[in-house]
């Protein structure tokens, strides 16, 4: 695919070898990445070993095409879904989830699930039964938005419709927004396997719904801009009829790349509907971040800084306790919690400590990507910490993540691949690794390390 307004605009889809209904005015292109193998997960002593879909890239396939409407004037669409290989279907179950089962008795002192630090941590439950109530509540909520994918849709990943005119491409529909197009361009994993930037650590809004984006390119330069008009991450939360904003979304970009270097700057910013103010509409996660590339001979050098910041997360680890208390019965405790469900997406969660509540996070990033005989060897070093408090989050949480991997081409389609990465958990962090289709999860305790062991395949068409 040839690099152009269109390339650009299609950041992360893979080329298509396959086309049908070629024109001279035109072309619709079938394409898509099957991505399979095995990983082990070691966190502690806990360990896993399964098959997994999308490790080093999320399995899928699509449809795009364009037209050519004279004058330096494109029509252009694309649709793309997501596929799990392991099991045929298209939902996005990945992630691994370290805790005490739901129910279970809870000892003061000890970690149990996501978002609950221990018994008597004020304000926190007084008992074991409430306890294992918000264990169960959390764990729900974080499952749910453990995905990067819209649920329930067809084209989960893609969908969008736009026209390239002699003045730059404006784009509509469901679309990777511009702070992860920075993100994912300008470390040395891209979004591949465990070793990649985006973990727990470096959360950001990958996709906005009901999008609208302008594209332009002139001399080595790339400008984007994007505003979402609500439902970013889910297509159940649609812009509210009050407040005014909602859940907006905005987000802009702006690159310069030669073939020695490159270097851009990516910003993202949404609103949130929280449930301590539901009629107002409050900044959530804003991310900013600056990468450069340097390329000598056959290695390219990469270097990020990243900073995200969400004061207002949609729902608190008080706000679940006292869904919680307050409800009294699952099914109190559900209609409660639903109308928060609708409307909250991933990036409420902090990531390093594996509860909701808010982040103020600075993450560096180091790498290389060397061409190594017929293949890539690729390093990556990162090292994150979040400093933001809650009734839980009671210390910084720091973690130092490595990662090591080798992708050899067998031909231009077909690619076999294996990495190793491991997080360094330190205070509050507790980041389990994730992939390129799935997130990680949390270990069962603070400051527990973790470790993944990925070997598998990916086949472009």
């Amino acid at each position: 695919m040839r690099k152009s307004i269109l390339a650009a605009a299609l950041a992360l889809a893979f080329p298509a070898a396959f086309a049908q209904g070629a024109a001279s005015t035109g072309s619709v292109e079938l394409y898509g990445v099957l991505d399979i193998g095995v990983e082990r997960v070691d966190v502690g002593s806990t360990s896993q070993t399964r098959l997994q879909s999308g490790l080093s890239a999320g399995s899928r396939w699509g449809l795009r095409g364009r037209e050519n409407l004279g004058g330096g004037w494109q029509a252009l669409f694309t649709l793309e879904g997501r596929i799990e290989l392991d099991n045929g279907t298209v939902s996005n179950n990945g992630a691994t989830f370290y805790c005490i089962p739901a129910g279970a008795a809870a000892t003061p002192g000890t970690f149990t699930c996501p978002g609950v630090a221990a018994i008597g941590i004020p304000p926190g439950p007084t008992n074991a039964a409430v306890t294992a109530g918000l264990n169960s509540v959390t764990n729900d909520v974080l499952t749910q938005f453990a995905t990067v994918n819209s649920a329930g849709a067809i084209w989960d990943r893609q969908a969008f419709a736009g026209l390239i005119t002699p003045f730059g491409a404006v784009l509509a529909g469901r679309m990777y927004t511009p702070g992860y197009e920075v993100m994912n361009k300008f470390n040395s994993f891209a979004d591949a396997t465990a070793g990649q930037f985006g973990q727990e650590f470096s959360t950001v809004t990958i996709r906005a719904n009901n999008a609208l984006q302008y594209r332009a390119e002139l001399s080595g330069f790339t400008l984007a801009l994007m505003y979402g008009f609500g439902g970013t991450e889910n297509p159940r939360s649609e812009r509210t009829a009050a407040p005014t904003q909602g859940d907006d979304f905005y987000g802009a970009n702006l690159q310069y790349a030669t073939q020695a270097f490159s270097v851009g700057i990516g910003y993202n910013q949404n609103y949130v509907i929280t449930r301590a103010e539901p009629t107002k509409a409050s900044k959530g996660m804003e991310t900013l971040n600056v990468g450069a590339t340097l390329t000598l001979g056959s290695a390219k050098l990469f270097g990020m800084y990243m900073q995200r910041t969400n004061d207002n997360p949609i729902v608190t680890p008080l706000d679940l306790q006292q869904i919680v208390i307050a409800g009294g019965t699952p099914a109190g405790i559900g209609a409660l919690l639903a109308p928060i469900v609708a409307r909250a997406n991933r990036i409420d969660l902090d990531g390093m400590r594996g509860i909701v509540g808010p982040t103020d996070t600075t993450i560096y990033h180091l790498g290389v990507d060397w061409r190594l005989g017929n293949g890539n060897l690729r390093f990556a070093y990162n090292n994150a910490k979040d400093t933001a408090r809650s009734q839980w989050a009671t210390e910084d949480a720091k973690v130092n993540h490595f990662g090591l991997g080798y992708f050899y081409d067998m031909s231009k389609r077909t690619t076999l691949f294996g990495t190793y990465a491991l997080a360094q958990n330190s205070g509050q962090s507790r980041m389990a690794l994730g992939a390129a289709g799935y997130a990680g999860g949390w270990t069962s305790a603070f400051g527990e390390d973790a470790t993944a062991i990925q070997i598998g395949m990916r086949h472009s068409f």
